[in-house]
């Protein structure tokens, strides 16, 4: 099985190549939505532009980048890792998701339950870290999400 560190730097790795994916969207979308904001604040009277403009502005501004992340969060673990069981993260780290009772590749709702609780976790800030901490003391070394999964995490021969 996979050891905490190894897990860890993987999960760091993704987040760098996230980031990199998802950074350029989110400044497109922020810059589309907050000229219109500043033009409205530009042509106010008094400087202040109406509320409904403010509101809209920033909401949509929220809906979207969180649409763009929640998308592109999807696509990258649940693809990458029906694929081939990793993730760029994993792959440098030569780890693999499988199946927990049979070795084999895990099916493809079991790395949709790894994503939505990881998700849904993460917005519960001492869950997200609990889940990640559960494997120091699990015996097969598995995450909450593993475990809802039934997946294991193992090290890819060299």
């Amino acid at each position: 099985m996979a050891e905490f560190g190894e897990r860890l730097l993987a999960y760091l790795l993704d987040g760098l190549v996230l980031a990199a994916i998802l950074i350029l969207p989110a400044v497109a979308v922020m810059v589309a939505l907050l000229v219109p904001y500043a033009h409205a604040v530009d042509s106010a009277a008094n400087g202040q532009p109406h509320v409904a403009v403010i509101v809209g502005s920033f909401f949509w501004m929220f809906v979207l980048i969180f649409g763009l992340q929640f998308l592109g969060t999807y696509l990258y673990q649940v693809t990458y890792q029906l694929r081939a069981g990793q993730t760029v993260g994993k792959r440098v780290m030569r780890l693999k998701v499988v199946d927990a009772g049979s070795g084999a590749p895990m099916a493809a709702a079991a790395a949709r339950k790894r994503w939505i609780i990881h998700l849904l976790f993460g917005f519960v800030g001492p869950l997200a870290y609990l889940d990640g901490l559960w494997q120091l003391w699990d015996p097969q070394k598995q995450t909450l999400h593993d475990k809802v999964a039934r997946t294991v995490v193992v090290k890819v021969p060299a």
